[in-house]
């Protein structure tokens, strides 16, 4: 006997992020409570988090809550919460494209979905945005393969690649392609552009904050007057997208854009949005890449190219490249709702751990 309380959970790396995967039916059905269970697993808030199973970024401090989805069409529902390291509180507003990765490992060694052989296509539904997600598992005699030759920047070693192909992800927080009804947007005399692709971001040309644009995630985030500037613009961007007041919360994110270097399409730092990500988010790539299709956009005014119904864009990131496939329309223009069709991402994923998670009995007095 223990004065803890036992919670099965399966620790994964998803794409560039890791965290803590866990059947919905393990988990109190309050929200409330639901985020007493996450802090405290996950060890916040502390900056070190050396009280639980969070890695002190942003980008290690995430959970995955997976369930059989009862919607038509729908395989599984994924619901995302990012735990803020140095704070009490989970964001339930984002999702995560890289912890998506893990969600159908997870579902199929959990029972959730059989797995077919050679390959398994699982449709899921991310429950915070909406978008629904085509994810195809490499399944060679109906088992989960983690182990390949793809190789992913920002992440040492291969694995079996996992595709991932967004659809339905225009407008799913702001309603909108252009929450603020233009391509751009001026605020504090910085042009910006506000889009809603996956992810709700505010973009930005690199050099009108004073920067390159391939700095270092280290050096970026020890530039404290950069981070400042970022945030002020963020939050005066998100009421012009109709978000309200944005203080404290994670979207929307914040990306400052440059021509490529490496032979990409375009450079990005994204911001998450306190600190600049070592790597790049998948749903951010996604909405950049898009921006880089669509007319007179912070992005599409530095690659200088026109959509041709499926392209690759490929994003130059502190770390290496991620490449997005975008598929869109062309039988409307690219300000419309219904031009971009989906975006695809590859990602990898590994389980780290399988069992049980403690935290404290008394939980509910905290």
């Amino acid at each position: 006997m223990t004065d803890q309380i036992s919670i099965p959970t399966v620790f994964m790396r998803g794409g560039t992020s890791k965290g803590l995967l866990f059947d919905k039916r393990d988990l109190p059905s309050e929200e409330k409570k639901i985020s007493k269970y996450l802090l405290a697993a996950m060890g916040s808030p502390d900056m070190r988090q050396i009280d639980g199973m969070g890695g002190a970024t942003s980008v290690t401090s995430k959970v995955c809550i997976i369930s059989k989805s009862e919607v038509e069409n729908i395989d599984i529902d994924y619901f995302f919460a990012q735990v803020l390291v140095d704070e009490a509180r989970v964001d339930y507003g984002p999702t995560c494209g890289n912890m998506l990765s893990a969600v159908g490992p997870f579902a199929i060694e959990k029972g959730m979905i059989d797995a077919k052989e050679i390959r398994t296509n699982i449709v899921i539904r991310s429950v915070n945005t909406g978008s629904i997600i085509e994810a195809t598992i490499q399944t060679p005699n109906k088992k989960v393969k983690y182990s390949g030759d793809y190789k992913i920047a920002g992440v040492p070693g291969e694995g079996s690649p996992i595709l991932l192909k967004f659809k339905n992800l225009v407008g799913g927080v702001t309603g909108k392609l252009l929450p603020t009804d233009h391509p751009t947007t001026i605020i504090n005399g910085i042009e910006v552009t506000c889009l809603d692709v996956s992810m709700p971001m505010v973009m930005a040309n690199a050099k009108d904050f004073g920067i390159v644009g391939n700095e270092t995630s280290n050096d970026l985030n020890e530039n404290k007057t950069l981070l400042k500037k970022i945030e002020e613009i963020r939050l005066s961007a998100a009421l012009k997208m109709g978000m309200g007041d944005v203080s404290g919360k994670v979207i929307p994110k914040f990306a400052l854009l440059s021509k490529p270097l490496n032979g990409g399409t375009i450079t990005s730092r994204y911001f998450t949005p306190k600190t600049c990500h070592e790597t790049h988010a998948a749903t951010g790539s996604n909405c950049i890449a898009s921006a880089c299709l669509i007319s007179s956009t912070v992005a599409s005014k530095i690659t200088n190219i026109e959509a041709t119904g499926n392209d690759k864009i490929t994003i130059e990131h502190p770390l290496g490249l991620i490449d997005c496939l975008v598929e869109t329309s062309t039988t409307v223009n690219s300000f419309d709702k219904n031009f971009i069709k989906s975006c695809g991402v590859y990602r990898t994923s590994r389980k780290i751990m399988d069992g049980n998670v403690y935290i404290p009995e008394n939980i509910d007095d905290v």
